[in-house]
């Protein structure tokens, strides 16, 4: 509930149409009791054929003979006389007693006449402010009271239209914000965390969690709104009738609050479970689909549809146990309060037909009243039921927004272990050097990625990373815009500690190509002007001249507007990816530049010419070449040999063909080529 209540603070920038849908509400549902209430002009009119201004001058008529009603006045007259006559003789045998009961006759009597005088003015009131409006045919009565009952509906539906749209518009623009910050919290999450939750169950939380947390937040603002103010007012007209029958139907309905809080725990646990089987979807769709040359490649296709069936049959067990419960609290709602209106109904009738207020001795109505009042009453407590019936829907909907909120929050309150450190030094344009110090890091617990690497690295130098498959070169390097942070040791830029510097002035000097091509589904002169925001088109074209892609971008039907597609996967080969990803460095123009196996989709040719525009470039920046290539490594000033962690040898090729065996071995095995090392 406390993070549900969290979302819900987001809505009080929108307060003013909360305030309106509030107001709406409250109109919308006096109009429903009014509406509700012509049932009862209508029954006097159809069953006593009367009009209402022969039905109100009866009533006033019978109210004002109750009220001076000889006899009861004569009582009370003859009860002060005998009050009189006993406070004049004080030493009468059961004196007090006897004066009591005489207070307490006489008070009952005067309370009957001055309701009868408080009914006749009542009446009176209505005569002259509304009844005298209408027109004397019973027929042309019933007809204005049914226009009446039109018109109330229809301004009823308006105020609905209103209350709906505004709590519409308030939850929408409040999602809107909340994934704006998600977002930007998924954002700020170091790689260790996403890691660990996994893109698909980000996105399960991002999507299908805020769409339930959304519906949870739309019935709160809505029925949670609507439905207890009809109630409300539905009650306040059956008090008019009769509070005592009305507090008899109150008692059950209560049952059926308490049966409602027992079943939304289980939909609460229930609907918990939903959510967790849709992040799991998601999981299986992104992997298959992710993987679909390999699924294809290794006729793998039955097996990922056998996986894909079982997770969607527990989504579809899961979600089943949640209709059950939520269709099962519809009818019993429904049976306890027909039980509720029924039991009413019965009381009631017996006191209508034998004329009587008391049942059990309990008095339940202040005046006798006909079948039309008692049918008005009847229908004012089925409208109260109809509203308790569709809050059971609405509270277990709500359970499902409260544990979509709890689910959300888990990964938006996570605090990145990789701070920006807006307040920290800022790292002045890199002319100094590199320095790893003694660094150590595990992705996982007691399993050591990097062992007490230590590494000196002058700036403007270009050293290669040399090594057999997971020796540590990526996670290295990933080290050094901060993607992670050491857990022992320290990285020095120019001297400054990376974990205390300024984020985002590290990060500005530092220029990256990966193996694995990120493109964005947006225009190839986007993708590259990533690199450099407000770019010109003339730079671009440069960078990409430069990264030896210009030619096939020109040869594309919209050339630089040509949008890359998803994930680039049907437009570019690897080998065109590879080239826009190294373009948008280039355009970049980094002090420090990381290119990891960024050549190893690319053909001989196309290398050697992106080989040559490497060696200008590349002069004056620090930069890390990770490659598998020997033709790569003639760019390096020196190369640095890594085993199980740790650097294990560092020099030019001709040094290390003597000094280590773990390089030799590496260049040993290299195709005469130059394609594959170890």
């Amino acid at each position: 509930m406390r993070n549900f209540l969290r979302v819900l603070r987001l809505s009080w920038a929108y307060r003013s149409r909360l305030v309106l849908a509030a107001v709406a509400a409250v109109l919308a549902a006096l109009c429903w009791s009014l509406n509700i209430s012509a049932a009862f002009p209508i029954l006097k009119v159809l069953i006593q054929g009367q009009n209402l201004h022969e039905w109100v001058d009866k009533e006033i008529e019978q109210f004002e003979q109750q009220a001076n009603d000889p006899k009861k006045l004569s009582d009370i007259r003859n009860m002060r006389a005998k009050q009189k006559e006993l406070d004049e003789n004080p030493i009468a045998d059961d004196r007090e007693d006897t004066l009591r009961r005489l207070a307490r006759d006489i008070a009952l009597k005067e309370k009957e006449l001055a309701h009868a005088h408080e009914k006749a003015a009542q009446h009176r009131w209505l005569k002259l402010n509304a009844i005298c409006h209408l027109p004397d045919n019973t027929f042309e009565t019933f007809a204005w009271i049914v226009v009446a009952l039109v018109v109330g509906i229809a301004v009823k539906g308006l105020f609905e239209f209103v209350q709906e749209t505004m709590v519409g518009v308030v939850v929408q623009r409040t999602l809107f914000d909340f994934r704006n910050q998600f977002f930007r919290r998924g954002l700020h999450q170091d790689f260790k965390q996403l890691g660990e939750t996994g893109p698909a169950e980000l996105m399960a939380r991002m999507t299908n969690d805020v769409e339930q947390l959304g519906t949870g937040m739309k019935m709160l603002y809505g029925r949670v709104m609507l439905e207890p103010l009809r109630m409300a007012a539905s009650l306040a007209c059956a008090c008019f009738i009769s509070w005592q029958l009305t507090l008899m139907f109150v008692a059950v309905v209560a049952v059926a609050v308490f049966a409602l809080n027992k079943v939304s725990r289980a939909m609460k646990k229930a609907a918990r479970k939903v959510l967790e089987r849709m992040s799991e979807l998601y999981r299986v769709l992104r992997e298959a689909f992710d993987g679909l040359r390999v699924v294809k490649a290794f006729t793998g296709e039955s097996r990922e549809r056998r996986r894909f069936r079982a997770a969607n049959e527990d989504y579809y067990k899961r979600t089943v146990r949640v209709i059950n419960i939520d269709a099962a609290v519809g009818p019993i709602l429904e049976t306890l309060g027909i039980l509720a209106v029924g039991l009413v109904l019965v009381a009631g009738a017996y006191l209508v037909i034998n004329s009587q207020t008391h049942l059990f001795g309990v008095r339940m109505l202040d005046d006798k009243i006909g079948p039309e009042a008692l049918l008005t009453l009847y229908l004012l407590l089925a409208t109260i039921a109809d509203p308790v019936r569709k809050l059971s829907s609405v509270w277990t909907k709500m359970q499902s927004g409260m544990v979509a909120a709890d689910r959300i929050f888990a990964l938006y309150d996570r605090e990145p272990s990789v701070g920006a450190n807006a307040d920290g030094p800022m790292v002045p344009p890199h002319a100094q050097g590199v320095v790893f110090k003694n660094v150590s890091f595990s992705y996982l617990p007691g399993r050591s990625a990097l062992n007490d690497v230590t590494l000196e690295v002058n700036a403007g130098e270009t050293v290669a990373l040399v090594g057999p498959n997971g020796c540590g070169k990526s996670t290295l390097l990933g080290l050094l815009p901060r993607f992670y942070d050491p857990d022992h040791g320290e990285i020095l830029i120019d001297g400054v500690p990376l974990r205390t510097a300024n984020l985002r002035s590290v990060r500005k000097q530092i220029g990256l190509v990966t193996q694995d091509t990120q493109l964005f589904d947006d225009t190839i002169l986007a993708n590259i002007a990533f690199g450099r925001p407000g770019a010109t088109q003339e730079e671009v074209e440069a960078a990409a001249k430069a990264a030896h892609a210009h030619e096939f971008i020109a040869a594309l039907p919209q050339g630089y507007q040509t949008r890359t597609g998803d994930m680039a996967a049907s437009r570019l080969s690897g080998g065109q990816k590879q080239r826009l990803a190294l373009a948008r460095a280039i355009l970049r123009d980094p002090r420090i530049l990381i290119l990891d196996e960024f050549t190893s989709q690319i053909d001989g040719e196309s290398e050697a010419k992106i080989h040559e525009a490497l060696r200008t470039f590349v002069k004056g920046r620090t930069t890390f070449l990770i490659t598998h290539r020997r033709s790569t490594l003639e760019l390096a000033d020196r190369i640095v040999v890594m085993d199980g962690g740790r650097v294990v040898a560092t020099g030019t090729h001709a040094e290390l063909l003597v000094s280590s065996s773990t390089y030799r071995r590496l260049y040993d095995t290299e195709p005469t080529e130059g394609k594959n090392a170890a």
